[in-house]
């Protein structure tokens, strides 16, 4: 019997441990992820802020973001990669279809090349109200010379739409 209370209370330990270091990775967790924020930006969400889209392949999903309208321009980040879209309040309006040929997208990626200018591919605006705006998008980046170049498919946003003064 004393064996027994002795095992039952070292399992309790145990798991008491457990669940504290499991909330104690959590909070370091997120932690870091407001240490990494970029000055400026705002953390992603799911339901809030966000951009998701695929990098030659590769998810990218940003961890933060910088308010368009301080930016005139919609910025996701993560780490060093960063996705920069054109904003004009005048397109928040659905099915608004804004061709990158005219309003260039931008990626600035973690390669040899680092900044891929996007003038190929478009984005359209899906919904907008009261609250947010969200879009989708892709583009083909290319390097200044044309001689290579990266697929950035799949892409979403949601943007905050302040009220208007």
């Amino acid at each position: 019997m004393k064996h027994l209370l002795t095992s039952f209370l070292l399992l309790f330990c145990l798991s008491s441990c457990n669940s504290q270091q499991s909330d104690a990775k959590k909070l370091a967790a997120d932690i870091k992820r407001t240490i990494e924020i970029t000055p400026g930006s705002s953390p992603t969400r799911e339901g809030g802020l966000t951009m998701k889209a695929t990098i030659a392949g590769k998810a990218f999903v940003a961890n933060d973001m910088i308010p368009a309208e301080a930016a005139a321009r919609i910025i996701g980040n993560y780490g060093t990669v960063q996705i920069s879209l054109p904003y004009d309040r005048r397109y928040l309006y659905v099915g608004k279809k804004i061709k990158f040929s005219e309003h260039a997208a931008n990626l600035f990626y973690d390669d040899e090349v680092g900044i891929w200018g996007g003038r190929q591919g478009e984005m359209e605006i899906t919904k907008v109200d009261d609250n947010w705006a969200e879009g989708t998008f892709y583009f083909t980046g290319s390097t200044l010379d044309g001689s290579k170049t990266i697929a950035v498919t799949n892409g979403f946003f949601r943007i905050a739409v302040p009220k208007r003064k």
